[in-house]
């Protein structure tokens, strides 16, 4: 897991496939940039734009991927996305290879802010509950870059 500046996001270039790509569809987002999904190498490197109000975290499920890394760009508001290794969580809902997805329990090791400005970026191996606020909601708008990790 890496969090950091957006304006850091180059720093990563051997970590993270096709960032040059992902920078260039990134600096074209706000928060007037339609919900939906957009190519950016075909199925190799996509975004999804969506928004939803944070809810409390005993509603969110804990996942991970496998076939994809998640790059996390909050473009408004203000959400907590907690975070634990996998090997740490207990399976709840077995992985479905169709949307590349494991559901997990389990305790938190890091609590992380999300906020405009920033990334977050998810690798196979790391646990994460989106969409949650600690007391009151808010409206998030945010970009999430799906990044394949077989090529």
């Amino acid at each position: 897991m890496i969090v950091d500046s957006i304006k850091q996001l180059k720093s990563y270039e051997s970590l993270i496939p096709g960032i040059t790509k992902i920078m260039e569809f990134i600096s074209g987002c706000s928060d007037q940039t339609k919900n939906g999904r957009y190519d950016i190498d075909g199925d190799r490197i996509y975004a999804s734009v969506f928004e939803y109000d944070t809810v409390a975290p005993d509603e969110m499920k804990w996942e991970s991927h496998r076939e994809c890394m998640d790059l996390h760009v909050p473009l408004t508001g203000e959400e907590c996305i907690f975070w634990a290794p996998v090997e740490e969580l207990a399976s709840i809902v077995d992985y479905n290879p169709d949307n590349d997805c494991e559901f997990y329990k389990g305790e938190y090791r890091q609590l992380l802010k999300a906020t405009f400005g920033q990334f977050l970026f998810f690798f196979p191996a790391d646990g994460h509950k989106v969409k949650c606020h600690l007391n009151s909601s808010s409206h998030v708008k945010k970009v999430v870059i799906k990044i394949r990790t077989t090529f």
